[in-house]
């Protein structure tokens, strides 16, 4: 690939999770306070939470979706790993356009097939 090729979907995809595991290990070399070492480092290691996330169908279908288009450009992922990655995205938004994502899950736009059906 030239200088002048646009980068690929599968680059930009490759970008955007080392991204994220960049910022994942800045953050977690900040919590860290220094000279912790043994098993009291161990405990201070960030703690999991189990959470059960209830979406409608269509979502799920959007999540295997993706899935699928990812396991194409080579990225393994799963359903946990996408709504993780997905959450850094809105976190890195700006104020309006994290209004406008947010609002477009819960109060979507009609589709103009469904408002043209409902004006005859």
């Amino acid at each position: 690939m030239s200088s002048s090729d646009p980068p690929s979907s599968a680059d930009a995809l490759r970008a955007a999770a080392h991204e994220l595991k960049r910022r994942r290990t800045a953050e977690a070399t900040v919590d860290k306070p220094p000279g912790k070492t043994g098993k009291k480092a161990k405990a201070d290691k960030a703690a999991t939470v189990r959470c059960t996330l209830r979406l409608p169908a269509s979502e799920y279908r959007k999540l295997a979706k993706l899935r699928k288009r990812l396991a194409r450009e080579g990225v393994r992922s799963n359903r946990a790993k996408l709504v993780r990655a997905g959450l850094t995205l809105l976190v890195g938004l700006q104020r309006s356009d994290l209004k406008a994502a947010i609002r477009d899950v819960i109060a979507p736009e009609p589709a103009a097939e469904e408002s043209s059906a409902v004006s005859d």
